[in-house]
C-alpha cells in the first residue's frame, strides 16, 4: 500500500499550505465511504477527498468532479450541519501513524466559537472518518460499530479513542538500542522486522531502507549491519519528514499504475516512472488511474460473464436441437409403419393384441414385421397416429435445423465479441462491446441518456493503426461495429481484407493505394489478424485474405459478420505480443 505514514506526513505539509485558513464552502458524500470538502481560500476553491474505502483509503486534493447523489446521506447532512461555513485552522498527524486530524473553528447556534475535528484513520478495511467535538466526543462516523460488533464501539456520544493496535514505535523517536532489539532472535526478513515494529512504514519504504543500507546478507546479528539499516532509516526520515525533500513519483507497468511514493524509490528502478512537482497531483493521478483500471476490470468481467452465460445457454440449446434431429431419425420408421398398416389393411382383422404382424413390402424377401399398436384405436387410427408422429418429428427436425443455423450465427457473434474483449485495452472498447450486446438483446437496454453517453464515448474509440515495415497502413477493428465500418465503409475495393479462417477475431485492412502489397506486409497483417483473434499465441494459424470487393455482408446479419470469396490463405504463428509492430498512437 503506497499511502503510509511517511507519505501522509509529506501530504500534511501540502494540505496545511493549501487549506489552512480556508472556509468550508460545500460538503458532499458521493458514495458510502467518501467525503468531499470544498475549501475556499484566497479566491480559489479546493476539493479535498477523504475516502475510507476498505481497499483504497486515501486523502488528497483534486480538481476532478464526481456525480453526487440527489439525496445526501445522513453522515453528509451531519457534516453540513456542523461544518458548513467553518474555518479550517489546523491539520495534525498522530506521530507517523496513518491518522490525520483536521481542526475546524465554527460557531454555535448562540454565536459562540467552537472547535470540531474530522479524524481520518487510514487503516485498510478498518479505515474510518470521524466527526468529533472539542472534548473528542463522537458526533458521528461514516462507519458506525456497536458494542456487539467491536471492542472499540464507534457510536455518537462515545468519546473518541485511538485504535488499540497502535503499539509500534515511532521510527523518528526510536533509539538504536530499541531498534537493535527488534532483530534479536528474529527469523523474519529485515523488511518485515521494520514494518512489524515501526509505525507508519510500508513494505516499499522498508525495502528502500534495506536497499540503501546495502544489506544483502541473510544474517542480521552483526551490529554493524543493524547500524547501517538504522542509519539508512534515520537519514531517509530526516530528508523526507524533517527537511521535506521529496520527489513525488508514479510508477507504471504496461500502461497501468503500479505504485507511487514521495521519493524516487531505488527498489522500483526497473519500472517506467513519472515525477511530479506536487504530491497531491501525483496521488490524484494514481488514484484516478487506479479507479479507471478497477472500473475497466469490473466492466470487462461483467461483459465476460454475460458472454459466457449466453454461450453456455446457446450451447445447451444447440445440444437440445441436435437431440431433436437425432430423434427425427425415427420419423421414417413411423411413416413405414403407417404405410404397411394401410397396405395390409385389406387382409387384416381388428385385434386386441398390442401389435400386428404384416408383410414388409420394403424388405427384399417380403418378410413379416411386428408393428406396435394402441389397443384403444383401430388399425386405420393407428396408421394415422404413425403419420402424425412422422409429421411432428419432421417438422421438429426442420425447426431444429433452422434453430441450429441461427444458434451457430449467434455463437459466432458472441465468440467474436469474446475475442475482442480479450484484446480490449480502453474503457471505450468495452462500452462499444456493451452497446453491441444491448442492441442484440443480450443486455437490457439502459436509459436513453446513458446510451447517448456511450455513443459519445464510442466516437472516441478508433481502430488500431499500424504502419508495416514497407510503409503500408494497416488497420485493425477493436469491436464488431468498427469491423463493419472498416470493411464496408472505410476500405476501398482494392484494399486487402484479412481475417483468421473460421476463428473469431478482428477485421484487418491493408490500405493498398492501388499499389502491389509486398509479402512482408501481408505477413505482418496476418500476424496482427492472428493476435487480435481467439487464436492468440497459437501456432499455424490460417489467415484468409482477399480484396475488399470480394467481401459482402448479408442483409440482417449481426455486426462483424461477412462472407467472402476469391481468397488465399497464409499460415502464421501468432505472436506473443505486438511490441515490435509500428503502432500509430
Amino acid at each position: 500500500m503506497p499511502f503510509d505514514g511517511v507519505v501522509l506526513s509529506a501530504l500534511k505539509k501540502e494540505l496545511i499550505s493549501e487549506l489552512v485558513d480556508g472556509k468550508v464552502e460545500r460538503i458532499y458524500q458521493p458514495n458510502q465511504f467518501e467525503v468531499n470538502l470544498y475549501i475556499y481560500k484566497l479566491g480559489k476553491t479546493k476539493k479535498l477527498i477523504i475516502s475510507a474505502n476498505p481497499s483504497l483509503p486515501r486523502m488528497y486534493i483534486t480538481e476532478r468532479q464526481k456525480k453526487n447523489p440527489e439525496v445526501a446521506p445522513n453522515f453528509c447532512m451531519i457534516l453540513r450541519k456542523n461544518l458548513l461555513g467553518a474555518r479550517l485552522i489546523g491539520i495534525y498527524q498522530e506521530g507517523l501513524e496513518r491518522i490525520l486530524k483536521i481542526e475546524f473553528e465554527t460557531k454555535s447556534e448562540l454565536g459562540d466559537t467552537e472547535v470540531k475535528y474530522i479524524i481520518f484513520e487510514m487503516m485498510g478495511r478498518h479505515s474510518n472518518i470521524f466527526l468529533v467535538d472539542s472534548n473528542y466526543k463522537i458526533i458521528d462516523a461514516i462507519k458506525r460499530l456497536s458494542f456487539e460488533d467491536s471492542p472499540r464501539p464507534i457510536l455518537p456520544g462515545i468519546k473518541y479513542s485511538l485504535p488499540p493496535v497502535l503499539t509500534k514505535k515511532n521510527p523518528i523517536e526510536v533509539s538504536f538500542d530499541e531498534f537493535a532489539s527488534f532483530f534479536k532472535s528474529s527469523n523474519k526478513s529485515p523488511e518485515n522486522i521494520l514494518t512489524d515494529n515501526l509505525s507508519g512504514i510500508s513494505k516499499q519504504f522498508a525495502n528502500e531502507v534495506i536497499l540503501r543500507a546495502q544489506v544483502f546478507e541473510k544474517s542480521l546479528e552483526n551490529a554493524d549491519t543493524i547500524k547501517r539499516i538504522f542509519d539508512s532509516l534515520k537519514e531517509l526520515l530526516y530528508c523526507i519528514v524533517e527537511k521535506g525533500e521529496i520527489l513525488p513519483t508514479l510508477y507504471t507497468e504496461k500502461g497501468n499504475v503500479v505504485d507511487f511514493y514521495v521519493i524516487d524509490l531505488k527498489c522500483f528502478s526497473s519500472f517506467p516512472k513519472k515525477h511530479f512537482s506536487n504530491l497531491n497531483l501525483c496521488i490524484d493521478e494514481y488514484y484516478f488511474k487506479k479507479e479507471q483500471y478497477t472500473v475497466f476490470i469490473e466492466k470487462r468481467q461483467y461483459l465476460q460473464k454475460v458472454i459466457e452465460q449466453n454461450i453456455k445457454k446457446l450451447s445447451q440449446k444447440y445440444e437440445h436441437n441436435i437431440q431433436k434431429i437425432q430423434e427425427a431419425k425415427n420419423a421414417e420408421v413411423y411413416k413405414k409403419y403407417g404405410d404397411l398398416i394401410l397396405a395390409n389393411l385389406y387382409q387384416l382383422r381388428e385385434t386386441n393384441e398390442d401389435f400386428v404382424e404384416v408383410i414388409d413390402y420394403y424388405s427384399e424377401d417380403l418378410s413379416t414385421i411386428k408393428i406396435p399398436l394402441e389397443k384403444d384405436k383401430d388399425l386405420k387410427q393407428n396408421a394415422e397416429r404413425y403419420y402424425k408422429l412422422y409429421n411432428k418429428l419432421k417438422k421438429a427436425e426442420e425447426y431444429a435445423k433452422a434453430e441450429i443455423a441461427e444458434i451457430e450465427r449467434e455463437l459466432e457473434f458472441l465468440q467474436s465479441l469474446e475475442a475482442l474483449l480479450e484484446k480490449s485495452q480502453e474503457i471505450e472498447d468495452l462500452l462499444s462491446i456493451e452497446e453491441e450486446l444491448e442492441k442484440e438483446g443480450y443486455i437490457k437496454t439502459q436509459a436513453e441518456n446513458a446510451g447517448q453517453q456511450k455513443k459519445k464515448e464510442n466516437q472516441k474509440s478508433k481502430p488500431h493503426h499500424f504502419i508495416s515495415s514497407d510503409g503500408f497502413d494497416i488497420y485493425v477493428g477493436r469491436n464488431n461495429l468498427q469491423n463493419d465500418f472498416l470493411t464496408l465503409r472505410f476500405a476501398s475495393s482494392h484494399d486487402i481484407w484479412l481475417h483468421t479462417q473460421k476463428i473469431p477475431g478482428s477485421h484487418v485492412i491493408i490500405r493498398t493505394n492501388n499499389k502491389e502489397v509486398p509479402q512482408t506486409t501481408l505477413i505482418e497483417a496476418a500476424l496482427l489478424a492472428s493476435y487480435f483473434s481467439k487464436a492468440k499465441h497459437s501456432t499455424k494459424v490460417p489467415v484468409d485474405y482477399t480484396f475488399v470487393k470480394y467481401v459482402k455482408k448479408p442483409p440482417k446479419t449481426k455486426p462483424g459478420f461477412v462472407i467472402y470469396d476469391n481468397f488465399k490463405t497464409i499460415i502464421v504463428d501468432s505472436p506473443e505480443n505486438i511490441d515490435n509492430f509500428n503502432k500509430v498512437e
